[in-house]
């Protein structure tokens, strides 16, 4: 027999709808007046929480999985009456069941299941809520050592490790390891739970050591006690990802074959997750150039997949995307076609999944340069991503920008540029909304993929300058802005706020961090997940800002490290003597319709009264990182006459910097490697003789070749050139 509490969870569900059949039994239900009858209800209606809870795996709610595709492919989505009045019939189910007589313990059971299946549902809010509310009541009953009350503390720091509140995880996570451990023992199942969810925390913070000792330590557990189960199967999975990550790929390679050896004899109706560690592992074999052996995985999916489902939808476009790479792209088209219409079919065209493929298929149009097809299919995936998301989130964005990389091989600027600068602006955006609670791993993560939009950009700029000199301008800022963030140490800031032994900031500046972190998440989710959550986000990004302007006020190491605004061109420009010039180089990998093999550089030169910076360009970038490089090295060591180095390195740049005395450099790339004071102009002298040169590299070292005592001079530079002081 179900527990009371059960019967109101159900009754308030299917008494939401009057078409739903449970209508008229929930009447019923609420006029009884005998206790049996009140059960033998219950019994009835228990058994519909069952097939909710029953679309899940059971590991679902204990187990982390890292996953190499985060599209969320396989897992439940549900659609139509379930998902809509799930928080409702909740909510509901709740004051019912406080109207009763029912225990702490039952009501804290009720809570930390209903968390559960908002978890599985990807209602994360509520599910906090749930989750929450669990462990108030089960600290209440005075039931600490209740297996619930640290089910549900752990259930909670899995939760804000999928939502990516790593802050709140990790004080969550711990707690409930050391808990099961002090009341189950080391050896415990549960235990392993933790230890895997701690490993997967582990790894999301960049702590990858840790996340292999945690994983090592779960699987020793699991194996002696659930060999052959699904979590071990998760574990094996789990350590491959960090193996993959760190690059032991033969060893990730194995371990992903183990998970899949032991979750493809346990695969049910329910759960997916050996479908999931395929997918992982066919990735991997791309990543890795095992081409032939990724298409044998995939040609292996698809004979266990529902025809005309999400997840065939979602093979097809993964399968199009390695034969892309693969160069058979006479196969790339239909694949993508195929994966268009299953997402319609299964989806709805106004999806995100849908706009992804219909993105694709647009990009691998403008890629064969057939942008007549291309175009309306990139204004429509760019369409549905504003309706859906709104015009601030990450995909709109990425769709914003598939649109102006379009228009500007078309030679379209004047369309291009617009659409591009908004695109950077936003990026940057994204920058100071996601970098100040990141670890220096995770800002290293993020920025491996947002650098290549920058890169893109700088090939935009490059190309257009001649007939567009204003994006100068927005190439000296964008350069500025990301070095200086890149740069500034989050973790040293943050551990001197730690370290200050005031109290009160630390716990403000915890839950700041915790309300980034939040915000984080929530600017990825659609309009309607945050309506059907009752989320404002902009309420809660009004009391972050409010709480973000109170720590500048109180705390000088915050304002330092996280108030600060980069400078702009012109304040920069502005301070400059005529005697002074700035010379930024960057390194740029040089994109055609998509990314090539060589490189080039660009050195923008600022100098005091022009109104834009001025471009020299050096488009022999490879020749220069190797030939160039290696006859400069060889040069110095042998103390040769280097008739090369100078016209190379700085022949292009010369022309710009005529009459400046004083030199602020900033290297990349190939420039990082070498003493440019060491470079002399055949028939002329060193740059050490021509200029003040002042130099400052990407190891946040400030060097300043002459006037090495003029320290004034020397912060002057680090700001000048977007460095941190």
């Amino acid at each position: 027999m179900k527990p009371l509490f059960f019967l109101f969870f159900i009754i308030s569900f299917f008494g939401l709808n009057a078409q739903n059949p449970f209508q008229k039994l929930k009447g019923k239900v609420q006029n009884l007046k005998v206790k049996d009858k009140v059960q033998k209800a219950g019994s009835k209606l228990g058994s519909q929480l069952d097939k909710v809870r029953d679309k899940f795996d059971s590991v679902d709610f204990d187990y982390a999985i890292l996953l190499t595709d985060n599209s969320g492919t396989f897992d439940v989505n549900e659609k139509g009456e379930l998902g809509a009045t799930f928080a409702t019939w909740a909510s509901l189910g709740t004051s019912l069941i406080d109207s009763t007589k029912s225990d702490g313990s039952e009501k804290a059971r009720f809570q930390l299941e209903s968390g559960e299946v908002f978890y599985g549902l990807k209602k994360y809010t509520y599910a906090e809520r749930r989750y929450r509310s669990a462990i108030y009541l089960y600290e209440q009953a005075g039931l600490l050592g209740d297996i619930g009350y640290m089910k549900a503390l752990a259930n909670l720091g899995l939760l804000y490790t999928t939502m990516g509140r790593f802050t709140q995880a990790q004080e969550v996570t711990l707690s409930a390891l050391e808990k099961r451990k002090a009341k189950l023992g080391e050896t415990n199942i549960g235990v392993a739970a933790s230890l895997n969810n701690n490993g997967v925390l582990s790894f999301d913070l960049g702590r990858y050591n840790e996340a292999d000792k945690d994983l090592t330590a779960a699987l020793v557990i699991i194996e002696a006690k659930a060999k052959g189960s699904m979590p071990e199967a998760i574990t094996l999975n789990n350590k491959a990802m960090v193996y993959q990550t760190i690059g032991r790929y033969e060893e990730a390679e194995k371990l992903m074959t183990e998970a899949i050896s032991v979750a493809e004899k346990l695969q049910d109706s329910k759960s997916k997750n050996h479908l999931k560690f395929i997918s992982n592992l066919a990735l991997l074999y791309r990543f890795t150039g095992k081409y032939t052996q990724a298409e044998e995985l995939y040609v292996g999916m698809e004979k266990k997949l529902g025809k005309g489902t999400a997840e065939m939808a979602s093979l097809f476009n993964n399968k199009a995307m390695l034969y892309w790479v693969m160069g058979r792209e006479e196969k790339v088209e239909d694949l993508f076609k195929r994966s268009v219409a299953m997402y319609k079919s299964s989806e709805g065209e106004e999806s995100p999944p849908s706009a992804k493929a219909i993105n694709n298929l647009g990009n691998f149009y403008r890629y064969k340069s057939k942008f007549a097809e291309a175009e309306p299919l990139l204004i429509k995936a760019k369409a549905i991503h504003e309706k859906i998301l709104g015009t601030n989130h990450p995909l709109y964005v990425q769709s914003q920008e598939d649109l102006a990389i379009l228009y500007w091989k078309q030679r379209q600027i004047n369309k291009a540029y617009p659409l591009y600068k908004e695109v950077m602006a936003k990026s940057l955006d994204f920058i100071n909304r996601y970098f100040p609670p990141m670890s220096e791993a995770e800002k290293t993560k993020y920025w491996d993929v947002l650098a290549q939009r920058f890169q893109r950009f700088y090939n935009f700029a490059s190309e257009i300058a001649s007939e567009n000199k204003n994006v100068l301008v927005d190439l000296f800022d964008y350069q500025t802005a990301t070095k200086a963030l890149l740069l500034n140490s989050t973790n040293k800031i943050k551990e001197s706020i730690l370290a200050s032994g005031d109290k009160a900031i630390i716990a403000d500046y915890i839950s700041w961090l915790d309300q980034k972190e939040t915000l984080a998440r929530l600017y990825a989710y659609s309009k309607d997940d945050l309506k059907e959550q009752k989320i404002n986000l902009d309420s809660i990004e009004g009391v972050t800002n409010a709480m973000e302007k109170n720590l500048s006020q109180r705390s000088k190491d915050f304002s330092a490290g996280y108030a600060s605004e980069p400078p702009h061109f012109i304040q920069i420009r502005d301070l400059l003597t005529d005697q002074e010039a700035i010379v930024e180089t960057i390194q740029v990998k040089k994109f055609n319709q998509s990314f090539t093999k060589e490189t080039k550089y660009l050195a923008l030169v600022t100098t005091k009264g022009k109104e834009f910076p001025e471009l020299a360009v050096m488009e022999n970038g490879v020749q220069m990182d190797t030939r160039n490089a290696k006859f400069y090295k060889n040069a110095i060591l042998q103390h040769a006459d280097d008739t090369i180095s100078y016209r190379a390195y700085w022949g292009s740049i010369e022309p710009l910097i005529l009459g400046k005395k004083i030199i602020y450099f900033s290297p990349d790339g190939v420039y990082n490697q070498m003493n440019i004071n060491t470079l002399k102009k055949p028939g002329g002298n060193f740059i050490l003789n021509q200029y003040d040169v002042i130099v400052l590299g990407n190891s946040k070292d400030l060097i300043v070749v002459k006037n090495r005592k003029q320290t004034t001079v020397a912060k002057k530079a680090a700001f000048l050139l977007g460095f941190p002081d």
